[in-house]
């Protein structure tokens, strides 16, 4: 939730820390920006596991009408692979704020490409919207908590059957795996 990846954000507890990381570029730069981006996020999480972090949190929400934001699959996963390539995955966990995730296909993808947990912010917002115009049964979403319980229910029950699918017993095999 929101307020869950709040605390995180501001977490420091026995060591544990998190650093946001920006996954968007300037507009201007067109597509060499994003090659600098991709790169430019790499060593930054190196850089956050130099500095003791233990947690990445890859954030799109610095977006406007002059930041353009990386694709947060593309992101998560060029993260994932360099630090796996460097022998540094294991010490430094991912967590995706991202606008782009709303389906429980997207959630599959991020989390088979190396996601560790996923803030999905604008599927959020528009359930809120939704249920503030009226658009959802006001009996079972009597308040934002609830119709926010009921998604996070229905992409995890998703995901369970996306992976029971596959023959998946647990999420830590399916897990950056790309077994898809």
């Amino acid at each position: 939730t929101n307020d869950e990846l709040h605390g995180l954000k501001g977490m420091d507890y026995r060591g544990w820390r998190s650093r946001t990381i920006d996954i968007t570029f300037p507009k201007s730069e067109g597509a060499a920006g994003m090659t600098r981006a991709l790169e430019r996020i790499c060593i930054e999480a190196e850089q956050a596991i130099a500095d003791g972090y233990s947690l990445a949190i890859l954030s799109d929400r610095a977006t406007d009408e002059n930041h353009v934001p990386l694709s947060s699959l593309m992101a998560c996963g060029a993260e994932h692979h360099h630090l796996v390539k460097n022998a540094l995955r294991t010490q430094i966990g991912l967590v995706l704020e991202t606008g782009e995730a709303r389906e429980v296909h997207h959630h599959c993808l991020l989390i088979g490409y190396g996601a560790d947990a996923i803030n999905p912010y604008l599927a959020f917002e528009a359930l809120w919207e939704a249920r503030h115009e009226g658009l959802t049964n006001a009996d079972e979403f009597s308040n934002d908590e609830s119709i926010v319980a009921a998604y996070r229910k229905g992409v995890a029950k998703g995901m369970l059957k996306v992976m029971a699918k596959m023959g998946i017993s647990t999420l830590q095999s399916y897990k950056g795996a790309q077994i898809f």
